[in-house]
């Protein structure tokens, strides 16, 4: 029978591999996790404001303020203002924008609610912004 013969130290570089391979699993899990948690966090951050913008819709809704084609303005005095204008462009509701610099580039347009509503909830926390501005 044929035996084999083991050089000294063999066993102990096959222990360092087996750590050094371990060690790899563990960095990548502890990565694979670290990442996870991220996105639940900017998960739930945009679901708050989601949140909050739906109130906002609500507060409007009962103040008799939304229409889906009523649209949003910007206010005259450097922009410090946010309004929603019926489809005659009567100014229904005047609010302090102070979430201005969320959604700066957003000035300028004039979107309607149905649309600023629409991206809030497809996950834009910018138009979730106005929403909680206007409400």
């Amino acid at each position: 029978m044929f035996r084999l013969r083991r050089k000294k130290g063999q066993g102990a570089i096959e222990y360092l591999f087996m750590i050094a391979a371990a060690l790899v699993i563990i960095l990548i899990a502890v990565r694979y996790v670290g990442q996870s948690g991220q996105q639940a966090s900017e998960q739930g951050n945009i679901a708050q404001l989601q949140a909050q913008a739906e109130l906002a819709k609500s507060n409007l809704v009962g103040r008799n303020a939304w229409d889906d084609d009523y649209t949003v303005d910007w206010g005259d005095n450097g922009n410090k203002t946010i309004v929603i204008k019926n489809t005659s462009g009567t100014p229904l509701v005047n609010s302090t924008a102070t979430n201005a610099d969320k959604y700066k580039d957003l000035i300028g347009s004039t979107p309607k609610l149905k649309t600023v509503y629409d991206n809030c909830m497809s996950g834009n926390e910018n138009y979730c912004y106005i929403l909680i501005d206007l409400g």
